[in-house]
């Protein structure tokens, strides 16, 4: 399992700053964000079970032509991983990861075999995990398009090879998975990470609507004003994320009491220690460096980087709503 998620070369941890990694963090946000709030609903509200699901999905290669096999594919079966190897990467017990993959064999989602476990091609065409796939991957496409706009480097199309949509639903998982790996540890559940993600996108709002905006505050060591963040409320965002109002209000005050957030009269902020500490900082730009090395893999399976809107399935999807 670690090795797929690190199946990018590792990036030179010792380059310089990233140019416009708060911008391209701030836009890798609202993917995992639209991605996580896809499969909470998809997974009837669970957000353990749904982010366990995708990385499960992910791991058998049944998402891309280039991996063992893959939906609709040649018909070879996918590739089985242990309960073991799910609770080490992503960092959870080994009792948890059980019961929530016994969970989700219960609902028909997985089937555990000697080797392990996989979600089997039959999966795929259940209509709730198609829809979740298909807006998995328009996230992604929706997210090179941003990129595009604001100048943020692409890799170029290899206009020789046919796209597959299977091998951008891959790296949007990827993508994730990458999310997780690097910040899962800085919170003290998938809970507060998945919270203080929305609260980043519903904090940058501003910053992504003006491309000026943007722009000016793209770079690390340039934070916004205080004015420019938008606070949101904790009930807008378990509206948007699709969970318990409950549950949000209690972790939201947690973390406003480990300082992780800042209480505003309209709402809530992600506290600025958040945006300016150097190991966090560090943390954000090596995952953004994976991120790119992604997007490189990506174009190696045809997508179209010279044109993304021509990768979209359905139409370009709008971003969460925090109202």
């Amino acid at each position: 399992m670690q090795d797929m998620i690190r199946s990018v070369p590792a990036p030179d941890r010792r380059q310089g700053p990233l140019p416009r990694a708060s911008l391209m963090v701030r836009l890798i946000a609202e993917l995992e964000t639209t991605m996580i709030a896809a499969g909470i609903r998809a997974l009837g509200g669970d957000l353990d079970r749904a982010i366990i699901f995708m990385v499960v999905a992910r791991a058998s290669e049944m998402l891309s032509p280039h991996g063992a096999g893959h939906a609709g594919g040649e018909g070879r079966g996918a590739k089985a991983i242990s309960i073991n190897a799910l609770a080490a990467s992503l960092g959870r017990p080994f009792e948890t990861m059980r019961r929530h993959i016994h969970a989700l064999c219960a609902m028909g989602l997985c089937v555990r075999g000697p080797a392990g476990v996989t979600v089997p091609e039959a999966v795929h065409g259940r209509p709730e995990i198609q829809a979740l796939f298909r807006s998995n991957h328009d996230a992604l496409v929706r997210v090179t398009e941003d990129f595009a706009r604001f100048g943020l480097p692409l890799p170029d199309t290899r206009a020789h090879r046919a796209y597959d949509w299977h091998t951008g639903l891959a790296a949007a998982h990827d993508v994730l998975l990458t999310g997780i790996e690097f910040h899962a540890h800085r919170h003290q559940s998938w809970t507060d990470m998945v919270l203080a993600n929305a609260i980043l996108c519903a904090n940058a709002r501003p910053l992504v609507r003006s491309r000026d905006l943007a722009m000016a505050y793209a770079d690390d060591g340039v934070p916004p004003p205080e004015g420019l963040c938008q606070p949101v409320s904790t009930g807008a965002v378990a509206r948007a994320l699709g969970l318990p109002a409950s549950t949000a209000h209690r972790r939201v005050a947690a973390m406003i009491e480990a300082g992780v957030l800042v209480r505003r009269a309209r709402g809530v902020v992600l506290a600025e220690a958040i945006h300016t500490d150097p190991a966090r900082t560090e943390e954000r730009r090596t995952s953004m460096l994976h991120v790119r090395q992604i997007l490189i893999r990506l174009a190696a399976g045809g997508f179209r980087f010279d044109a993304p809107e021509a990768n979209y399935l359905a139409p370009r999807p709008a971003l969460l709503q925090f109202a």
